[in-house]
């Protein structure tokens, strides 16, 4: 005789056993699948269409075994009942043939997978927990779960992924002075330091997904200095640096990418006019070890700073020393920060990198066009699923390369509020707009509107190497490795993105440009501080939580539906006094207009060398000594 659906699904519900030789997974094989997969799951949770719920199904059960008792066919109690639901319940689990609705069919997918020996108990409402004796890995839990859900009768199967302590927030002292982490908020009645309409949120973004050690970041740039708060989170690298003269570490390429300072002294200019000549007299900036506190410092730990990922990992690529860096060398770090084959000049490669990472920071770059060695780098990097993220530049004109290449992702660098920084490029090449810092004491509109800049990691050196230290700085050098750490929460969630998804993903999640009635847009007239849109500073505003809720929605194959942000505008007492000021820089081309300075790595280049975007438009940086 066929048993009825509703006592089919109360068997289900009931708590499915399963043979002999199920046995709970053991911590070892948790380490190992979970150093498999960053996403290790134990086991699914699935749920079937029209189910009735728990207390439901209980409740027919019960009244079977009652039935069956009043009508005398057999003497049983509820218990006993519940007994016979579990033995049958039991054949399923052995995967023997049971008749009956959904759970025969649940039965034969699962056998299908090669899973025949499985556990079931209730679990939320009214779906079941299916637990196969150990832990799966993200591949394994990802095919089983497309077998179940191409069954009509599945309505959604998720992995039953472990998920870790939250805190209320990060315990690192100058945590409360990265404004930039926290979540957006505040409105033109809030005072200036509690405006937070451009930030991209970590904070929020924390809830969903704290980061994995998987998603790498490669860090371009002059690479790195030793900090205890990037203890254990850089990974091996490489020094790219080709040219010796610049190098300044007494040799051209090799494993080494530890920053030796690219400090440009009298004596450097004296010695080799020609090799120095066009380069801008400097102490040395750092700026590797700055991008790399803003991606990975340890979090947590009671110590100095808050970063992007609470367990990021960065890969220094050293492409830059004295007066910047070559545009050979950027290529090829890109390449093998990608984990793609870089040629030797004597022959043969170089040894490959055994960290490849997805995700390509680059804050330099120059005003020139894109060119054929970026694009096709780049498109290379594409079709790996790596993605290059660069700053737009601080010259408040047309962005810089590569940022204005096509298929990168090119960064604008917002006040706090949501409007353009002073100094930030702008143009309609660019993909998105995070925070960069806009400094309060640059003119009179950054008195009125600016802010304190981004907090992270430094060196107290002037030119060697000195004592660890902390920063604030401002450029679009820091919205760049910003939106690096966003991308790396996108793929700690979701480590089966694709280069385009992840593109995607940042336009389809960013919140809109801010509107003011007061502030200009942007325009080649009105440079400075400006109201964006989405032809001159990309798609949005970065909104890290929900690019990680995109991340996750194609992970479970799920619709990712855009949030409805409504338009925040800026109109407060502070604009009015700015605008009246008439406008924050001149027009771009004018006598009096300015080109801001940067404070390190690269001055005025010959042609092989590019315009180092670092330390900080206005060359500001703050030692955070005192509040240690």
């Amino acid at each position: 005789m066929r048993l009825g659906r509703s006592l089919m699904r109360a068997m289900l519900a009931a708590a499915i056993g399963c043979t002999a030789g199920a046995a709970a997974a053991t911590s070892a094989a948790g380490s190992a699948a979970q150093a498999a997969d960053g996403h290790a799951a134990y086991g699914l949770i699935v749920k079937l269409k029209d189910d009735p719920t728990h207390e439901r199904a209980q409740a027919l059960s019960n009244a079977r075994a009652q039935a069956l008792s009043n009508d005398g066919a057999q003497a049983l109690t509820a218990n006993r009942a519940q007994a016979l639901t579990s033995n049958r319940a039991q054949a399923l689990g052995a995967g023997r043939a049971v008749d009956g609705g959904e759970a025969v069919r649940l039965s034969r997918v699962l056998g299908q997978a090669g899973f025949t020996k499985f556990r079931a108990r209730p679990v939320g409402r009214s779906a079941q927990h299916l637990d196969f004796g150990r832990v799966l890995t993200g591949e394994d839990a990802a095919r089983i779960a497309a077998q179940l859900r191409s069954d009509p009768d599945v309505e959604w199967v998720v992995a039953n992924e472990r998920e870790q302590l939250l805190q209320a927030q990060p315990n690192d002292p100058y945590y409360a002075d990265q404004w930039w982490l926290r979540a957006p908020g505040g409105s033109n009645a809030n005072a200036l330091a509690a405006r937070l309409r451009g930030v991209p949120g970590f904070a929020a973004a924390w809830a969903r997904e704290t980061g994995r050690a998987s998603a790498v970041v490669a860090i371009l740039d002059t690479g790195v200095t030793a900090h205890p708060e990037l203890a254990g989170r850089v990974l091996p690298g490489y020094d790219f640096v080709s040219t010796v003269e610049y190098a300044n570490d007494g040799d051209g390429r090799d494993a080494d990418p530890s920053d030796p300072g690219d400090w440009v002294s009298a004596a450097d200019k004296s010695a080799a006019p020609t090799t120095f000549d066009t380069c801008e007299l400097q102490s040395s900036s750092w700026h590797g070890t700055q991008l790399a506190g803003i991606v990975a410092a340890v979090t947590g730990n009671g110590s100095g700073i808050a970063s992007t990922s609470w367990d990021g990992r960065v890969l220094p690529v050293r492409v830059a020393g004295k007066c910047g860096a070559e545009v050979a060398d950027i290529i090829d770090g890109m390449r093998w920060a990608a984990g793609l084959a870089v040629a030797k000049s004597d022959g043969g490669f170089l040894p490959m990198n055994p960290n490849p990472a997805r995700i390509v920071s680059i804050s330099f770059g120059s005003s020139a066009a894109c060119n054929a060695a970026y694009q096709s780098t780049i498109d290379e990097l594409a079709a790996h699923g790596v993605v290059v993220v660069a700053a737009a530049g601080n010259q408040h004109a047309a962005p810089m390369r590569p940022a204005n290449c096509k298929g990168a992702i090119g960064v604008a660098a917002l006040n706090r509020d949501g409007f353009k920084a002073t100094y930030s490029n702008f143009g309609a090449e660019l993909v998105i707009a995070t925070v960069g810092g806009d400094p309060d004491d640059e003119g009179a509109w950054g008195a009125a509107l600016g802010d304190d800049g981004i907090v992270t990691l430094n060196n107290e050196g002037r030119t060697t190497p000195g004592a660890a230290g902390y920063a604030r700085a401002f450029g679009s050098s820091y919205s760049a490795p910003i939106v690096a750490g966003a991308i790396s929460l996108m793929l700690s969630a979701n480590p089966d993105l694709s280069a385009a998804q992840i593109v995607a993903g940042l336009r389809q999640s960013a919140r809109p440009h801010v509107t003011s009635p007061k502030m200009a847009a942007c325009s080649a007239d009105n440079p400075g501080r400006c109201v964006c849109t989405t032809q001159t500073c990309g798609a949005g505003l970065l909104d890290v939580a929900e690019a990680v809720r995109y991340a996750q929605a194609l992970r479970d194959r799920a619709l990712f539906a855009p949030k409805r942000w409504p338009t925040e505008v800026i109109d407060n007492a502070e604009v009015n006094a700015a605008v009246a000021l008439g406008a924050d820089l001149p027009p771009n081309g004018s006598d009096d207009s300015v080109a801001f300075a940067d404070g390190g790595g690269g001055g005025a280049l010959g042609p092989f060398w590019l315009l180092g975007l670092a330390l900080s438009v206005v060359a500001v940086a703050r030692a955070m000594r005192s509040r240690a």
